[in-house]
């Protein structure tokens, strides 16, 4: 039976604000994919390919077996887990079936990024609070090392883990986490500006004082943002990292016959690309910052052109267009855009549409300015829906 908004609560709470996210596995990174599969048969304590709510249970009951607990912190850390998997698509009676589990946490993901749009509670932050609460064994309102370990132990996760844990998660190099450090709640927004991002930095240097404001954003222009950051964020921790952006050249790398020089030259592209599209290379970008990073970029790109200043756009389409040119004759055709298609997880047949809209000279080729016309047209202006099937209607 497909997941849907009559067996599902995740699916039900976004059909009830009008949300009609749709799976796709395709969507989902092979990585993620085995992360999640792991998880789910740690769950499976009876290894018979359904979670039950019983099986969630032995986690928090374990928990307190080893932490200097109340009474009253076990049943609220209890409850949390009972209303989290119960959204995660844990039914009471039924369970959740392996075969569901990864359509489950997605959809689950998808609600949560609605709270988050809405203003809502999270609950993420209601389990992670529940279990901050139990952790804090020495009640000094933070969690350090020794106590990261209680939590590891109570997960059957190796010990050491909560080293690395430790060092990633401890951002302020305090040596104790605080809860948004631990369990990345919701924290006060730090707006961009010039100090923060380079496009911003860019416009306030030539005295553009253009401002961001989402309700100038179309909500189908919204959607497709939101989709593009998904995909670019391979762990779906809700921030782009440098890392896993350089994935996608290198990935490139593997399908076409190109030369060092070249994709040393579409790695370079990339950094600068994303650079000034917000990604720090230290700290990343966060999804909520996303939107705003790519209009600001765009207007970058609006003020570099009245300036007859180069474009960041072609920049890395004509890196990418060196490595897509496979026979050398100057120009790409339908069967080279299939290796770009291929090469960002998009479905194959977005090779055509792709190529019909951009090949606006008809010549059955596409040259470098028609490539860059269309990324601009796409992605960079206001919303048009007569470039909505672009990429086969996957963003």
């Amino acid at each position: 039976m497909p997941l849907d908004e009559t067996n599902n609560e995740s699916y039900r709470y976004l059909r009830s604000v009008g949300n009609t996210w749709k799976f796709n596995v395709e969507d989902v990174h092979p990585k993620m994919l085995e992360r999640l599969y792991k998880r789910f048969d740690t769950f499976d304590l009876d290894t018979d390919g359904k979670m039950t709510m019983d099986e969630i249970m032995y986690w928090p009951d374990r928990m307190r077996q080893l932490v200097n607990a109340t009474d009253e912190q076990v049943e609220k850390m209890r409850a949390a887990v009972h209303t989290f998997f119960f959204h995660k698509g844990v039914d009471p009676v039924n369970g959740l079936k392996r075969e569901d589990w990864v359509e489950a946490n997605r959809v689950f993901a998808e609600a949560e990024r609605e709270r988050e749009r809405r203003g809502e509670p999270s609950l993420i932050a209601l389990l992670s609070n529940a279990y901050y609460d139990v952790l804090d064994d020495d009640g000094d309102g933070t969690v350090d090392v020794e106590e990261l370990k209680t939590m590891m132990k109570a997960f059957d996760v190796p010990q050491e883990a909560a080293y690395t844990f430790f060092q990633k998660a401890d951002t302020d190099k305090t040596g104790k986490l605080e809860r948004p450090e631990l369990f990345k709640e919701t924290q006060k927004k730090m707006p961009l500006d010039e100090t923060n991002n380079e496009s911003y930095r860019y416009l306030r240097s030539v005295g553009n004082t253009w401002k961001f404001n989402v309700e100038d954003v179309h909500p189908k222009m919204l959607e497709r943002l939101y989709k593009r950051f998904d995909t670019f964020d391979l762990d779906t921790d809700g921030k782009m990292t440098m890392d896993e952006i350089m994935y996608w050249p290198d990935r490139m790398r593997q399908l076409v016959n190109a030369t060092d020089e070249q994709v040393e030259k579409m790695r370079a592209a990339v950094h600068t690309f994303f650079f000034h599209k917000g990604v720090d290379p230290v700290n990343g970008l966060k999804r909520e910052d996303w939107v705003e990073a790519n209009r600001v970029f765009a207007e970058a790109e609006r003020e570099r052109e009245r300036r007859g200043e180069p474009s960041l756009i072609a920049l890395l389409s004509n890196a990418y267009y060196d490595v897509l040119d496979d026979d050398g004759d100057g120009t790409v055709d339908v069967e080279e855009l299939k290796t770009m298609m291929k090469a960002f997880d998009v479905p194959q047949e977005a090779a055509y549409t792709f190529f019909q809209k951009a090949d606006t000279d008809k010549t059955g080729k596409l040259e470098r300015p028609e490539l860059v016309h269309l990324f601009r047209k796409f992605w960079m202006e206001p919303y048009d829906p007569q470039w909505d099937g672009v990429y086969a209607y996957k963003y």
